[in-house]
């Protein structure tokens, strides 16, 4: 009864602690901060003054103390050892389970059918953000370039060749298509992720119906996080697809690495063209590349080290010689949106239990992120044999990324990007509890001893997921082929307001007469909209600041003849007339001649 006592005693110190050391973090989080310096970047950093490396340092300050805490008390205070034994990587070799795999195509099915039944998006044009892959994409159809023809803050595949294959494959240029491929994008993200959780799952030493309760329960939570309405905030976003391929081919390596030893050439592809599809996401493809590193060398694996190695060097070769002068704007691109947009675009982030706007939701995030941590950390002093190897990696890889994915939030800390994060995290928390539901109810309830058979069962499942899944319509999924027809046809009018419609009729007979011209607006569709081609490689103005970008498209401008000087999306952030001032004065100096339409201002010599 004394060693319970003093066991609780310490738990409660512990947990003391941890929560002290984050109220610690708290207090010094504004306190962390460096010298803004001489940036000349316009945004809110450059208002308050904000220097872009503050975010990132008081973010792991508040994160990494707490669990150092952690790690201290076991090694002093509980004079525990760090056991990397429980975590070692091998062969887990499993039984296979043909029977899941039958319940992971009926939930594929549903995804399926799901996607026939949506109702397809015909609501208005953003300007500003579908823009960008709409006037990339019409650009690059034009001339063939890539970075070389438009400035890509995102990825490549992402802003322009997504949309430009999808309307080569149909011949038809359209809005409509191009938001087509975003819902495709979704649908693969969704049976990835569902085949992710299969992966893991089925991996497990539980039951077959405890398997199928498991898989279930974490799939159907899986199915709300992520849904085809682009305007809504959702847990996780297509962009994340590498990621879940990552994490795919990590988990079957682990499975068995003989097998799947082959699989570590993909990683290689992975660490480059990630960064094609999405900046910020080929970050964490990279960081979690190390992270495979540490694992293979506190295991010996030297081999395989080397094998992945290897793969990124011919990867990164093979671009360098495939795309040819391309390769050079490509990283030019790449390290000039790393080095200026958290300037550009970058939002304070709130500090944690402030009344500051999203702090409430950031604070929460930041504790699961905390916990999460704290509990794979929990992994390295446990003797206990709760989880298998397999199970173990798998919630230390899911929680490395939650912590990783949270600087998608760093540099834009708005709601919607912080909700963004929170994806993985609600895996990792779904997998760690289901688990123990299961666990306790395989010992007490036995699933061995239900007298029903397999396709009863599965057939119950099936009826269960039609009912509770709420945007299955049958008579959508019967008309698809009619429906898709008529929507991916539909002008480009239905998708425009009203002024928008009459601003392109007004105007597109007077750009007949120029090769180009060029936006000093965030109204980034109207390149595409009026079928003429921006003339520089600054289409998407509000990702343009420093003063060396600014000279770059003076030095274009000089050619140019026909400005859009102005329109409707210029208040989302800074008006690029008060952010971008050396190409603004310029503007006002040699294009004097200037015409009201509507909302829009036009410039000319």
């Amino acid at each position: 009864m004394i060693n319970i006592m003093n066991i609780k005693k310490r738990k409660l110190f512990l947990l003391f602690c941890i929560v002290l050391s984050i109220l610690f973090c708290t207090y010094v989080w504004d306190l962390i901060s460096v010298d803004f310096g001489k940036i000349q970047i316009k945004g809110e950093y450059f208002e308050k003054k904000h220097n872009a490396i503050n975010d990132p340092l008081r973010y792991f300050s508040f994160i990494i103390f707490p669990v150092t805490v952690y790690f201290l008390f076991q090694i002093f205070f509980e004079k525990k050892k760090i056991n990397f034994e429980h975590i070692k990587i091998k062969s887990f070799k499993f039984e296979k389970n043909n029977k899941l795999r039958i319940v992971n195509f009926y939930i594929v099915f549903i995804l399926i059918f799901e996607f026939l039944s949506i109702n397809f998006p015909v609501n208005l044009i953003d300007i500003f953000h579908e823009g960008q892959k709409l006037s990339a994409a019409f650009k690059s159809s034009l001339d063939g370039k890539l970075w070389s023809g438009s400035f890509v803050t995102t990825g490549i595949i992402n802003e322009s060749l997504g949309t430009k294959l999808i309307w080569k494959i149909f011949n038809h240029q359209s809005i409509a298509l191009m938001r087509y491929l975003e819902i495709i994008y979704i649908l693969i993200f969704k049976i990835s992720l569902i085949y992710l959780i299969y992966l893991i799952i089925n991996n497990i030493y539980f039951s077959l119906y405890g398997k199928i309760a498991f898989f279930l329960t974490t799939s159907l939570i899986s199915f709300f996080l992520i849904d085809y309405n682009p305007s809504t905030g959702d847990s996780f976003s297509y962009r994340d697809l590498p990621v879940v391929f990552f994490l795919i081919i990590f988990f079957k390596y682990l499975i068995n690495m003989d097998k799947f030893y082959f699989l570590l050439l993909l990683i290689g592809f992975l660490s480059v063209t990630s960064f094609f599809w999405s900046i910020d996401r080929a970050l964490i493809i990279n960081f979690l590349i190390i992270f495979m590193y540490i694992n293979m060398l506190l295991n010996k694996r030297y081999d395989h080290i080397a094998t992945i190695t290897l793969s990124i060097i011919f990867f990164w070769v093979f671009y360098y010689y495939y795309l040819g002068f391309e390769f050079n704007y490509f990283l030019n691109n790449t390290l000039s949106v790393l080095k200026n947009q958290s300037y550009i675009q970058g939002i304070v982030h709130p500090t944690p239990f402030s009344n500051m706007d999203n702090s409430s939701r950031a604070t929460k995030s930041l504790l699961l992120i905390i916990l999460s941590l704290l509990i794979s950390s929990s992994f390295f002093f446990s003797k206990k044999k709760e989880y298998n190897n397999f199970f173990k990696l798998v919630l230390i890889s899911l929680s490395f990324v939650g912590f990783c994915s949270y600087l998608y939030a760093l540099s834009r800390s708005d709601g919607g990007h912080i909700k963004q994060t929170t994806g993985v995290l609600i895996i990792f928390f779904s997998l760690f509890i289901f688990y123990h539901l299961i666990r306790y109810l395989e010992k007490f309830i036995l699933y061995k001893k239900f007298n029903i058979s397999f396709l009863n069962f599965s057939s119950l499942i099936l009826i269960i997921l039609l009912l509770i899944i709420p945007k299955i319509n049958i008579k959508n999924t019967i008309e698809y082929s009619k429906r898709f027809k008529q929507f991916v046809y539909l002008e480009d009018e239905t998708f425009l307001t009203k002024n928008q419609n009459e601003f392109i009729k007004i105007i597109q007979p007077l750009t007949k007469k120029y090769k180009c011209l060029q936006l000093f607006t965030y109204d980034a569709a109207l390149i595409y909209l009026l079928k003429i081609p921006n003339c520089s490689i600054y289409y998407f103005t509000y990702s343009l600041g420093s003063i060396d970008e600014q000279n770059k498209l003076i030095n274009v401008m000089k050619e140019t003849n026909l400005i859009i000087y102005s329109g409707q999306t210029d208040n989302w952030g800074i008006p690029p007339q008060i952010k971008l001032t050396t190409v603004n004065n310029y503007i006002k100096s040699t294009f004097k001649y200037q015409k009201k339409i509507l909302d829009w201002e036009i410039r000319y010599k």
